[in-house]
């Protein structure tokens, strides 16, 4: 991801993705969004073989490292037990290395959620968004743990 300035400085092609609040701020580059394509499972077949695991529907801030790991709160979720839907979760958080989850994905759904609009901090608040198919990673793919 570049800017026009960091682009130059690395003689690579600008990727347009510095973003500000307003136009009081200074432009920072920032991550556009990223949708995953629809895959071909109902969401309830994601659980399938499930026999235990959590099922995350909806998150609360997080962050993102230059080397790809990352960590994010969740607002919603529950456990999968026996391929079923559980009881809710409370205190959860999930981490990773990005480039290592995306290779443990084993199921996409065929629907698609709403999606919600959030703000993305780095000293500054701009506007976001979150949605797609609920995605299934292979045991691995996510670490779990306690409150973001």
């Amino acid at each position: 991801m570049t800017n026009r300035e960091y682009a130059f400085k690395i003689d690579q092609r600008t990727t347009g993705n510095a973003r500000a609040e307003s136009y009081r701020f200074q432009p920072i580059i920032r991550m556009r969004t990223t949708q995953f394509e629809l895959g071909d499972r109902a969401r309830d077949e994601l659980f399938e073989g499930i026999d235990f695991g959590y099922y995350c529907v909806d998150f609360r801030g997080g962050q993102a490292q230059t080397n790809a790991s990352f960590q994010v709160g969740i607002q919603e979720a529950y456990e999968i037990v026996n391929g079923e839907i559980g009881r809710p979760v409370t205190d959860l958080s999930i981490s990773g290395i990005a480039t290592d989850s995306l290779m443990k994905i084993n199921g996409i759904a065929k629907e698609s959620f709403a999606y919600e609009v959030g703000r993305c901090g780095k000293g500054q608040e701009a506007l976001v968004s979150s949605g797609g198919p609920d995605i299934r990673f292979a045991a691995g793919g996510i670490t779990f743990g306690g409150k973001a």
